[in-house]
């Protein structure tokens, strides 16, 4: 099953869903099953797959996706949400088995194994469906079968997605009410998904109010481990702090789930220990470790620390090495197995500080979870984000201490505190001037490039016709044009040595200019549907107050960066003639656009290209770094200061060879 799964997402909806097509097929005798979600914009995405291994191989799927794919040219991949999808409201897909049953909200049989495909491959294609798959699989009949969500009361159902099977037989009626209990444990993962989201919002909120509100450092600490245990539902949460003066890191806050009884527990390990340590009520000075002695090695925070990244165990007590002697161990293994703890985790958290050095090590996150998959890849991420902001909330605190300390002190010392205050402001303004300097002197340029090639047409064109009197007086007369261009040309070299000068700001609707943006960058390139395009932008989007066209040029560096990224990833280098490009899909690019806060918006430019090496990642916005043979390493450099002249911030992920992600979040005006 794994094997058939690894292109879906590994989150547990994922997972859930291809529990879902693996189980119809291994328990219901079916020959192969699929499992589609239906999105917001009528698009019907392949969410699982999986097919019988004893009837057709993965090996002989992609044989047979590798024949389609010679008819239509271009790739297929049934596995891939990205291709294998239809759409609900467009007229060509009306016949797609998936479509008539979400249309009538009722199971839907075909005789037809081509009737799930069409028409994501053609019709040129279903003779091979019909003469050579549907038989080598033996499928008689497949059905789609939606599913729902009740509304309270059951008043209203809303659709979705889809379950198919195909079956080496006749579909029965019975064949239907199983799929149909199949399709509601789909649903139910999906509303369960729905859920989780809106607990990570939660979680968002809450920890951007503790970075940004509370003051006292331990107040910060306890309400980062209580939002863990009740936002996130966690049994337990630990926060441990780092001390630089003797490599420690004393335990500073904890929460625990009332069920858990842990002072009842404590006192039964209290009996077996020489000096006790208390977790439930710990003292700094004695709940902590040592991140260099020998005896904390197998601790699980100092793992973390000397892994810097999570580190997860399925031992609770790997988080009390050395406290807990041997002795009592088998007590905290009993409280595990009686509580059903499945993991525990230790989340390090770091703050930057200069340029080109490791981040410094503030502390750990500590959590405990019951669920019996344990910790997801985004309940991770969602964790590091719950550190990140301790770290944020532990620096804010302590500079807010410092503040407080010297203000007590001299006029003069006062006087300093405020100009450290200025400084990130004046910052922000150099940016801001900085990106409309870059800005003004790039369009000179290329203006100044237009008039000095229209010039140079003009001589070309005079030499050419030196010995024609009548031509060569048509061009000496248009001579007066071209001299007001050459003024114009000479004006613009003057202000190349001044280019602050203004660029006004207005209100930007962010839509209209990312669109601006997309349709630049296709007219350059040139790649019609070579790259598929995803647009995700949420509409009634309250303005940002910046310049247009140098939002519009932002933009451009990204969603161009990410289009080579994927030409790149095929081996088609930037100063290749894109028209020999050959005609087929070659990745995906999506831009989306959210409100975060009534204050905030995000942008986010992904690609499924090449992807940016891991010891390369800190030099991106770095000026003259660059990957390309001939770059000037200014675009990305030029766009973060402008994005932090707004006032915003801006981040990347990356894999190598699986793609980049940019993210940018800007204040917006405040007005809808």
């Amino acid at each position: 099953m794994s094997k058939q799964s690894q292109k879906f997402n590994e989150t547990r909806l994922g997972i859930t869903l291809q529990t879902i097509a693996y189980d119809v097929v291994s328990a219901l005798g079916y020959v192969g099953a699929m499992v589609s979600t239906y999105q917001e914009d009528g698009a019907v995405p392949v969410r699982a797959f999986y097919v019988d291994p004893n009837i057709a191989t993965m090996e002989q799927i992609h044989s047979w996706e590798a024949r389609i794919a010679r008819v239509i040219n271009r790739p297929v991949d049934v596995t891939d949400p990205t291709f294998a999808r239809v759409y609900v409201n467009r007229k060509e897909d009306r016949d797609n088995l998936s479509v008539q049953a979400i249309r009538k909200q009722r199971s839907v049989i075909s005789n037809s194994l081509f009737t799930l495909f069409t028409p994501v491959v053609p019709t040129s294609t279903k003779p091979l469906f019909d003469k050579i798959v549907q038989p080598a699989l033996g499928i008689q009949q497949v059905i789609a079968v939606p599913f729902f969500l009740e509304s309270f009361g059951g008043s209203k159902s809303e659709i979705v997605g889809n379950l198919f099977a195909a079956k080496n037989g006749e579909i029965t009626r019975q064949d239907e009410l199983i799929l149909t209990a199949f399709g509601r444990q789909a649903a139910a993962a999906i509303e369960i998904e729905r859920q989780r989201l809106q607990v990570l919002q939660v979680a968002r909120q809450l920890t951007t109010e503790i970075q940004t509100r509370i003051r006292d450092e331990d107040e910060i600490l306890q309400q980062i481990v209580e939002g863990v245990v009740s936002v996130l539902g966690y049994m337990g949460a630990m926060l441990a702090t780092y001390e630089k003066e003797d490599n420690s890191l004393p335990l500073r806050a904890v929460c625990f789930d009332q069920s858990l009884e842990i002072e009842k527990w404590e006192d039964r390990i209290f009996k077996l220990m020489r000096n006790p340590i208390s977790i439930a009520h710990p003292d700094p000075q004695l709940a902590r470790v040592y991140v260099h002695d020998p005896n904390y090695q197998e601790n699980l925070s100092v793992k973390a620390v000397a892994a810097r990244g999570p580190v997860v165990s399925d031992d609770l007590s790997s988080l009390f090495i050395p406290f807990v002697p041997a002795a009592a161990r088998p007590i905290l293994k009993l409280l595990q197995r009686t509580v059903g703890i499945r993991q525990v985790i230790a989340v390090p958290f770091f703050l930057e500080t200069a340029v080109n050095t490791e981040p410094e090590i503030v502390g750990n996150l500590f959590a405990a979870t019951i669920h019996p998959d344990g910790f997801m890849a985004e309940e991770i991420e969602l964790l590091r984000t719950f550190g990140q902001q301790a770290a944020a909330g532990i620096r804010n605190a302590r500079l807010y201490r410092e503040v407080g300390q010297l203000y007590n002190k001299s006029e003069q010392q006062r006087r300093e505190i405020e100009a450290l205050y200025r400084k990130a402001e004046e910052r922000r303004q150099v940016s801001e001037l900085f990106g409309k300097m870059a800005f003004n002197a790039a369009a000179n340029v290329h203006t100044l490039r237009n008039h000095l090639g229209a010039f140079s047409a003009h001589l070309q064109l005079m030499l050419m016709y030196k010995n024609n009197p009548e031509r060569l007086q048509d061009l000496l007369e248009s001579g007066p044009r071209y001299l007001k261009r050459l003024q114009e040309a000479s004006g613009l070299l003057d202000n190349l040595h001044e280019p602050w000068h203004d660029q006004s700001d207005e209100a930007v609707d962010v839509n209209e200019a990312l669109s601006e943006s997309l349709r630049k960058v296709n007219d350059r390139l040139n790649l019609g549907e070579k790259i598929h395009l995803e647009r995700h932008l949420a509409p009634g989007l309250p303005p940002v107050y910046t310049s247009y066209e140098m939002f519009v040029e932002a933009f451009k560096i990204l969603i161009k960066n990410g289009m080579e990224a994927i030409l790149e990833k095929h081996g088609i280098k930037s100063d290749t003639s894109y028209n020999t490009v050959p005609d087929i899909v070659l990745g995906v690019l999506r831009v989306q656009s959210r409100l975060v806060d009534d204050s905030t918006l995000e942008i986010v430019v992904q690609d499924n290209g090449a992807g940016i090496a891991p010891q390369d990642m800190g030099n991106i916005f770095e000026l003259r770094w660059s990957t390309k043979d001939a770059g000037m390493g200014f675009g990305l450099f030029w766009l973060k200061d402008y994005v932090e002249g707004m006032g915003g911030r801006i981040w990347v992920e990356s894999q190598l060879q699986e793609g980049t992600m940019f993210r940018v979040l800007l204040p917006t005006t405040g007005k809808s």
